[in-house]
């Protein structure tokens, strides 16, 4: 859930790759928007025939803490990018939705388009605001180089680049993911600080 977060989207695709051995920085951050590109595009169609009402929302909040255990999202361990099939595949994601009297595949639909409709909604957010100036950032960082010395000048030149692709991965993955509709958008603001505080 942490990747509903802008910031934390961004940092998730910049080290959430998979790493093949000779790529360069630029390859390994053009790899991971691939990546995530890909994956709202497969989510996109995962939820394409739902929508969630207030109940959904409530299960969510309810049972997530659960789910994660189930699907492997535990602290210390390294997220990636959701195979839907693999879960609604899985004994003990099968058997945790029996336990619960819950149908597995559209609870899970349920769930990830209401993530799929907070990504939405911060990343909606966050394009009204002032868009990230490499160009400005890259200049100021010049005006400190001598200050700072070249190893530090040459990590945080790396880090100002790192956010302008990530910033162009989020745009690029936005156009695929699925429009909340008016009533799901007054969902996510009812209950957003219970949603936000899921991890």
């Amino acid at each position: 859930m942490k990747k509903i977060c802008l910031f934390l989207l961004s940092v998730f695709m910049l080290l959430n790759v998979s790493p093949v051995a000779g790529q360069s920085f630029q390859d390994e951050v053009d790899e991971s928007n691939r990546q995530f590109e890909e994956w709202t595009i497969n989510l996109s169609a995962f939820v394409k025939d739902v929508r969630f009402t207030e109940e959904d929302v409530q299960s969510l909040i309810a049972l997530w803490e659960e789910f994660s255990t189930i699907s492997g999202e535990e602290e210390g361990e390294e997220e990636e990018f959701e195979d839907f099939s693999t879960v609604l595949q899985d004994d003990a994601y099968r058997d945790w939705a029996k336990s619960k009297g819950i149908n597995g595949e559209m609870w899970l639909k349920k769930t990830m388009r209401i993530i799929a409709a907070m990504m939405w909604k911060t990343i909606e957010e966050n394009s009204s605001e002032e868009q990230f100036d490499m160009k400005a950032q890259l200049e100021e960082l010049d005006a400190m180089r001598a200050e700072i010395g070249e190893e530090a000048y040459q990590e945080m030149k790396k880090g100002i680049e790192a956010s302008a692709a990530a910033m162009e991965g989020l745009e690029s993955a936005y156009k695929h993911l699925p429009v909340p509709t008016d009533d799901e958008k007054a969902l996510l603001a009812k209950y957003q600080d219970q949603l936000m505080d899921i991890e």
